[in-house]
């Protein structure tokens, strides 16, 4: 059995450090967006095209969404929105669950179908957002 070197524990200490710096630097810009309960959108986009906007209301609100993708449904409720069905033949946007904070999503390939929760009151253009990973 061979034993751990000094080198060896510095190597894992610098990834370790690595890795929770970058969830921390994530966490902090996605809590500090500032919003208030009701100001918040969930954009619905078929294939790339804009389907629908709604508001994220307290009220319980049900979308239909039938395409020649696919059928799904959309319940929005607390202020967040969740799909309770989907006719995808693996139903994994199912288990996406409720989303409620902005920049979550909602993802059925076979469906064509995003759901992206928005915050009309901060900027579109910012600079300091994620643009892709690669």
């Amino acid at each position: 059995m061979k034993t751990m070197k000094r080198g060896d524990f510095i190597m894992i200490l610098v990834v370790l450090l690595a890795a929770g710096s970058i969830y921390g630097y994530k966490w902090f810009s996605n809590h500090n967006e500032h919003y208030a309960q009701g100001d918040l959108k969930a954009v619905i986009t078929v294939n790339g095209k804009a389907y629908k906007t709604v508001n994220l209301t307290k009220e319980e609100q049900i979308i239909d969404i039938r395409t020649k993708f696919g059928h799904n449904t959309l319940k929005v409720f607390d202020y967040g929105i969740q799909m309770t069905y989907s006719d995808a033949p693996l139903t994994i946007a199912l288990d996406m669950g409720f989303i409620s904070r902005p920049k979550q999503q909602i993802i059925c390939i076979p469906a064509r179908l995003l759901i992206e929760v928005v915050n009309p009151g901060s900027s579109i253009d910012d600079d300091d957002a994620l643009d892709a990973v690669i």
